[in-house]
């Protein structure tokens, strides 16, 4: 109905990704409740799609836990009680239907439950030396957005780093590289170039060979501009025109990214 409605999957996508919200803050409140009020400031956020507002119907779980800790001693000794909170909650949205990471991008694993200053040494060696995975890490991880808890922990965060990627254009420069690997569908005659899985009939993933391409180029304007907006439409909007992106180029990728989704 809201689709025949309003024929724009943004304002859909925005639908799903806030439904998705208010389940997930309702799920930690009630796993807070059985559990108790924790030690020490915490922060649970969402990545990927959700920390874009571009969640579909098709969608799983990619969140972290981002809390205070004043030494590494501290630190580990906080995760012992967090840990356990973020596997509840994992565990709880499963059962509401949002099915678990296969990939371990959750709170409830100890590499995604992370003091602040754990978070930042991660993202500080992921720019600082981006390799293959922290390509990979990038496209996820560097997508999040603060959902529960105390968000200035994950804006603090997001502060140092866009000013980390701004003054490192090395990586800028491997994540572009990183996202031309990525073609369009497209063949010399301008037909469609389709791959086939077994048992299904040949066709095209438009997450992986469509829209991924928009989204990587705006998380690439954003980081290097100093954007902080997640969603990839507010990037391209924002960050687009002062990159050196004309606004009818960045109204025609809106455009196309829209007919994708």
């Amino acid at each position: 109905t809201l689709f025949a409605r309003h024929p724009d999957a943004g304002l859909l996508t925005a639908v799903l990704t806030a439904l998705n919200d208010v389940l997930t803050r309702r799920v930690i409140e009630r796993v807070l409740a059985d559990r108790g009020q924790p030690p020490a400031p915490w922060c649970w956020v969402v990545m990927g799609s959700g920390g874009r507002f571009e969640q579909t119907f098709s969608t799983d779980q990619d969140n972290g836990l981002i809390f205070s800790a004043a030494s590494a001693a501290e630190a580990a000794a906080l995760r012992s009680w967090f840990l356990p909170l973020g596997q509840a909650v994992n565990q709880a949205l499963d059962r509401c239907g949002i099915p678990l990471c296969a990939g371990g991008i959750m709170a409830g694993n100890g590499d995604c439950c992370l003091s602040l200053d754990e978070w930042k040494e991660r993202f500080y060696g992921w720019i600082r030396t981006p390799d293959q995975t922290a390509l990979l890490n990038a496209t996820i991880f560097f997508d999040y957005r603060p959902l529960f808890g105390d968000l200035a922990l994950a804006q603090e965060l997001r502060r140092e780093l866009l000013a980390l990627t701004q003054g490192h254009p090395a990586f800028q420069r491997f994540l572009a590289v990183n996202a031309l690997d990525v073609a369009p569908p497209v063949g010399v005659l301008r037909d469609f170039i389709t791959t086939s899985a077994a048992g299904k009939r040949p066709g095209i993933d438009l997450k992986k060979s469509g829209a991924r391409l928009f989204v990587d180029i705006a998380r690439i304007v954003a980081l290097a501009g100093g954007c902080a907006e997640p969603s990839t439409v507010a990037r391209l909007r924002s960050a687009g025109p002062a990159w050196g992106l004309q606004r009818g180029e960045v109204d025609s990728a809106v455009q196309a990214f829209a007919e994708l989704q």
